[in-house]
């Protein structure tokens, strides 16, 4: 019985429910591997949130069981060609990767910018026990983000650029931009409106509320990326980059001072930050036009 690709004639919404089937049982499966492999190397009365390698490990295995297993799943089972419903059959060439990253850096301060704004965002008086919800959920995800970025050395970078950067680069676009985008195209074929569906559920997995529409317009942007090139590498290289600037602006001490880089910038700072960010922004707009010429003479 040949099982490849029996599920690409289903419907949209029976696909869409096996992938967030897959995504919850992957998620507990490698939640529960973590936490046994945590209770294996240490005690049973460790404190997780005092153990950065572990938090690190548990990362990755989430990472992994979470979003790659089942875009990988899901790609099997509603394709003959895992590679090809994926968008990776092939890489790009030196002068496109050039292109993306370059295109990353110069609007990274637009998007801090916009993530200051989301961060002014106050709910009415009624909604006070959602607000209070969402702030603690924001403290939280910044706590266990500092202490997983936390040692010092060549070698805890190196792992913190794996897991943050490349493992999370990979895996993320492989669901929200692959297999996503392939589940999506099956209810409409406006490419604008999947695009942005994915940027919209990309961005609120995250659970961090006071980040959604700095990383809302990330994800879209990755999307546009895979739209233009019809290469999954492409939303990946982008993505690992806008990690990797994060990982070593965070873990420096240098540049962790530096308002311009880290995006926390003061209230005195707020003019000059503001000219930066449109200044990069519109640098950025010519960056993707060469990009996008660079594919199309593809």
């Amino acid at each position: 019985m040949v099982i490849r690709g029996i599920f690409a004639e289903r419907p949209a919404l029976f696909q869409l429910l096996s992938l967030l089937f897959l995504i919850l049982a992957g998620g507990l499966l490698s939640s529960l591997i973590g936490l046994w492999l945590f209770t294996l190397l240490y005690s049973s009365s460790a404190n997780l949130m005092e153990n950065p390698e572990m938090l690190r490990l548990i990362q990755f295995l989430a990472a992994i069981g979470t979003f790659l297993v089942p875009a990988l799943i899901m790609a099997f089972f509603c394709s003959s060609n895992i590679r090809k419903y994926l968008y990776a059959s092939t890489f790009p060439k030196g002068k496109t990767i050039i292109l993306t990253i370059l295109s990353v850096v110069l609007i990274s301060p637009f998007i801090s910018l916009t993530g200051i704004l989301n961060k002014m965002v106050k709910l009415p008086d009624i909604l006070y026990p959602i607000e209070a919800w969402m702030q603690a959920k924001e403290v939280e995800a910044e706590k266990l983000t500092t202490l997983m970025l936390s040692g010092e050395g060549l070698i805890i970078l190196i792992q913190n650029i794996f897991v943050v950067a490349v493992v999370a680069a990979i895996t993320e676009e492989f669901l929200f931009r692959g297999t996503l985008r392939q589940v999506f195209s099956k209810t409409t074929k406006n490419q604008h409106l999947i695009v942005w569906l994915a940027a919209i559920v990309f961005s609120l997995f995250h659970m961090q509320f006071y980040g959604f529409i700095p990383r809302m317009l990330l994800g879209a942007y990755f999307g546009y990326l895979l739209l233009w090139g019809n290469n999954i590498w492409l939303p990946i290289i982008a993505h690992f980059s806008n990690n990797f600037l994060g990982v070593v602006s965070l873990t420096n001490p240098n540049l962790a001072k530096n308002e311009f880089i880290t995006g926390n910038v003061s209230t005195e700072n707020m003019l000059p930050y503001t000219f930066v960010s449109i200044s990069f922004a519109i640098l950025f707009i010519f960056c993707i036009m060469a990009l996008k010429r660079e594919l199309r003479e593809k």
